[in-house]
């Protein structure tokens, strides 16, 4: 390893004798977390979430609330929000509206579309794991105009065991057949850096989603991003 490429991996905070300096130059599959990650949907969440509310006669929530509780899927979500015996209904309220509460308030997080882009430059795999129902999911990446980068798109509603167990990530890679070596999980919260722990994969995390950075801390990821543009750079450095 030459003198500059270990001074790079110093300034990204992967000091030369970590064992993932030698993995994460290895990597031909990307799995990406969707909500926080990739896209910011967390007005429409909201949205949707005070528009069952207000149905079912509970009092409104307010923003931060509603994006803090976002990531283990509705299943988990909706309980947080309503007694026991609303929850059916509530979840049928809340997946109607959402479907129509997407449209014009879903956004690419910044770096996004252009790391997709040269992930599939250089053709690597890239898939999604994410624990949306996946009605939501496709139409989100459809309405994004992203669908064409994914060659694998896994969502909550499409395994027994949703994040943070690692049944969606091994899934994913068990269809590529990809060594665990070469795959790489890109999330935002505390659960995908235990889902990626569990999966014996490499993850990173930005902080754009519903963690806070002390939370990711915390979670000990293989390592935390500034953002999208960060993997962006290591990728065109030759790093990923």
């Amino acid at each position: 390893m030459g003198a500059e490429l270990i001074d790079l991996l110093w300034q990204l905070d992967f000091p030369p004798e970590s064992g993932i300096i030698f993995r994460i130059m290895e990597k031909k599959l990307f799995i990406f977390d969707l909500d926080g990650t990739l896209i910011d949907a967390y007005m429409a969440i909201w949205e949707t979430l005070l528009h069952t509310l207000n149905t079912l006669g509970y009092p409104p929530v307010d923003f931060k609330t509603a994006k803090r509780a976002v990531g283990y899927g509705d299943k988990n979500y909706i309980p947080r929000f309503f007694r026991p015996q609303h929850v059916d209904q509530a979840s049928r309220i809340y997946r109607e509206y959402h479907l129509k509460s997407l449209n014009g308030k879903i956004k690419l997080l910044p770096g996004a579309k252009k790391l997709l882009e040269e992930l599939k430059r250089k053709d690597r795999y890239i898939a999604v794991a994410s624990n949306r129902p996946s009605e939501s999911g496709i139409l989100i990446v459809r309405n994004l105009g992203i669908e064409k980068f994914f060659d694998k798109m896994v969502f909550g509603d499409q395994v027994v065991n949703q994040k943070p167990d690692p049944e969606i990530l091994l899934k994913i890679i068990d269809f590529f057949r990809i060594d665990k070596k070469n795959t790489i999980f890109v999330g935002d919260m505390d659960i995908d850096a235990n889902t990626g722990k569990k999966a014996g994969i490499d993850t990173f995390v930005v902080p754009t989603g519903s963690s806070t950075v002390q939370e990711l801390k915390i979670s000990n990821p293989s390592k935390i991003c500034n953002s999208l543009f960060e993997i962006l750079e290591m990728l065109q450095q030759g790093l990923l």
